[in-house]
């Protein structure tokens, strides 16, 4: 027997928060769904509307148009990924399914795992602090060793890399201070993380000759290639909070509820 339409727009809920990118394409959804309601039978799967159309599927896109009337789901061809045929949460869409008790690589809660090819599952802590947004404009400043492509390729082994990082005059940003590395100058978006390990200290400047900067050390555990980056369009959506586009300097504080779900979209990102 198949759930009813509003069983099936509150799982279909569930199963997008729990998805990377809080989304997910019809053929994404209509199995991991079906298997999530153990009611359901083969038969009912196999069966038919009278204009031929599978009846599970059916119900799935008609639970969905719901959502998008309610606001929970992008109307086609809005939200972060701008195709068709994708079914995105909207940030009250990801609250809905919040409360709905959502868990996964989405959700923060309850995250096991990674993908190899990405990087590491940042971690919920008892209790949530600040973050820090760290610029990287590729155009000022490339000095990595083995190159940017080569310590992408050393974290995703395993590896970790530390180096001084620029906090522009912030004085306040203690050891263990979440780091989160923000694109400039294009691509732009969220393209690393990593955790504060020194308090701040001066040092030569890292492109200006004669002058000086203020510096944490920096110990990076995820480093993405360019063409995975988080985003901005998407961080824009989903964490108005932080003004993504004006970003001038490093060293802007993220206040602890923002960090604590950059932090699951983050995860839902990377897994």
């Amino acid at each position: 027997m198949l759930p009813s339409e509003d069983e099936t727009a509150d799982e279909l809920l569930r199963l997008l928060a729990e998805r990377p990118g809080y989304r997910g394409t019809p053929g994404q959804c209509y199995g991991p769904l079906a298997k999530r309601f153990p009611q359901i039978t083969d038969a009912d799967l196999r069966a038919r509307v009278q204009s031929g159309d599978n009846h599970w599927e059916n119900r799935v896109r008609f639970a969905r148009n719901r959502l998008v009337k309610r606001g929970l789901i992008f109307k086609p061809g809005e939200g972060t990924w701008h195709e068709r045929g994708v079914w995105e949460l909207t940030s009250s869409g990801i609250d809905v399914a919040r409360r709905l008790g959502a868990t996964g690589s989405s959700s923060g809660s309850g995250v096991t795992g990674s993908r190899a090819s990405r990087g590491v599952v940042v971690k919920s802590m008892a209790q949530e602090s600040d973050g820090i947004l760290l610029g990287w404009n590729r155009d000022v400043w490339d000095d990595w060793p083995d190159t940017y492509e080569g310590m992408v390729n050393r974290l995703m082994a395993g590896d970790r890399y530390t180096t001084r990082w620029s906090v522009g005059k912030r004085l306040d940003v203690p050891p263990k201070t979440e780091a989160w590395l923000l694109r400039q100058g294009g691509p732009f978006g969220l393209i690393g993380h990593g955790i504060v390990t020194s308090n701040t200290f001066v040092d030569a400047h890292f492109a200006n000759d004669g002058e000086t900067s203020r510096y944490v050390n920096v110990e990076f555990d995820v480093l993405l290639p360019e063409s995975d980056l988080l985003p901005r369009d998407q961080l824009e959506h989903l964490i108005p909070e932080v003004k993504w586009r004006h970003q001038f300097t490093s060293g802007n504080r993220v206040p602890a509820p923002v960090n604590a779900r950059l932090k699951q979209l983050w995860n839902g990102h990377t897994s």
